[in-house]
């Protein structure tokens, strides 16, 4: 199989599959503890960025379990509830725990969730504390002399009954397997730092995809590559305008030399920045812009494969069928109906817990 060369890498490279590789994940299992109101809000945020790694089909598998102290159907912040096990030890045995607190969740120790937590810890597991639940990693001694971040209306509980803690202004914490967020609004960044270390090194650039996924804002072009590579030095102003002129024309590619006509540099100029800046042949890079498009358009719309590469800029379906496979290791067809179907997106390659 072909592979991406140009710095459209990133934004691909998670979609990229074969029939061989599929069943041959590594699965890491995740647990949340779910306390009576928890943050609903918190609990999708990281829940969500679980399900995005699935469905960019990495090679890290996470499976999500949600427990709760009594079982059954635990309320939310918002009054909807969720299904949940009945926690216990024996059913504990997770690569990473997160607790799961809230607004409204009374704080008070409980010897079932301080055992748990030691158990993951003991093992090696991550341990994670959202919202205000900082308050059990802290009861169970996995804090001790580190910083954690909580929200500020519960820090003052923490202060008086775990001095030894140190709770700061950060958003979120994440140290020697211990991680600790203010709320919902930094729930994903503590997530991705977890999903970090829990992912195989064939997701060293996962995390990055799920983030770019999540913030979807396209930065100013001279910041950041089409949101997937940083940029040491400023993009010169030709190869911006040679990008944006690739961009705008997707369905009717325009020939090189006459974008490098109207950037106002020769072909070998311009073929030049895009090796040095976008590590591609400005061919080659359009190309798979193209194709990142076509890619695009196959998952999120029901527009027929012929369309689709017309959309793209290809003459003729055979040739768009063997650049597509060439690059994503199946073909068109083959792709969508993996990306939906039950053999290759089941409820184990979806972080989706009972009744969520």
């Amino acid at each position: 199989m072909d592979t991406f060369q140009s710095a459209l890498k990133l934004q691909n490279i998670g979609f990229q599959q074969t029939t061989e590789s599929v069943g041959h994940e590594r699965v890491v299992r995740v647990a949340f503890i779910l306390l009576d109101h928890f943050s609903l809000t918190s609990l999708s945020t990281a829940m969500d960025a679980l399900a995005t790694g699935n469905l960019i089909n990495s090679k890290t598998v996470y499976k999500v379990s949600t427990y709760s102290l009594l079982g059954g159907l635990v309320g939310s912040d918002i009054g909807i509830p969720l299904s949940s096990e009945t926690l216990s030890v024996e059913k504990i045995n997770h690569d990473a725990l997160f607790v799961i607190g809230g607004q409204r969740v009374r704080l008070s120790s409980n010897p079932t969730i301080r055992r748990v937590l030691k158990k993951t810890a003991g093992g090696r597991g991550v341990v994670a504390g959202v919202w205000n639940a900082a308050f059990y990693l802290a009861d169970a001694g996995l804090l001790d002399d580190q910083y954690c971040a909580c929200h500020a209306d519960s820090c003052a509980l923490i202060n008086e009954y775990y001095p030894q803690v140190k709770t700061g202004e950060a958003e979120y914490t994440f140290a020697q397997r211990r991680a600790t967020c203010a709320g919902a609004s930094s729930a994903l960044d503590m997530t991705l730092a977890i999903m970090q270390v829990l992912s195989s090194q064939h997701d060293a650039d996962l995390v990055d995809e799920i983030k770019r996924v999540h913030q979807p804002k396209k930065p100013p072009f001279n910041d950041v590559t089409l949101g997937a590579v940083s940029l040491v030095k400023p993009v010169p102003r030709p190869l911006n305008v040679a990008v944006s002129l690739m961009e705008n024309h997707i369905e009717e590619p325009m020939e090189i030399d006459e974008i490098a006509s109207h950037v106002g540099v020769s072909r070998r100029q311009l073929e030049r920045r895009f090796a040095r800046y976008l590590n591609a042949a400005p061919n080659r890079y359009y190309l798979e812009l193209r194709l990142t498009r076509a890619r695009q358009l196959i998952i999120q719309s029901n527009r027929s494969l012929t369309d689709v590469a017309l959309a793209t800029g290809f003459v003729s379906y055979p040739h768009f069928y063997k650049r597509f496979k060439d690059l994503f290791g199946l073909p068109p067809m083959t792709f969508r109906d993996n990306y939906y179907s039950s053999d290759f997106s089941n409820s184990e390659r979806y972080a989706i817990a009972a009744g969520f």
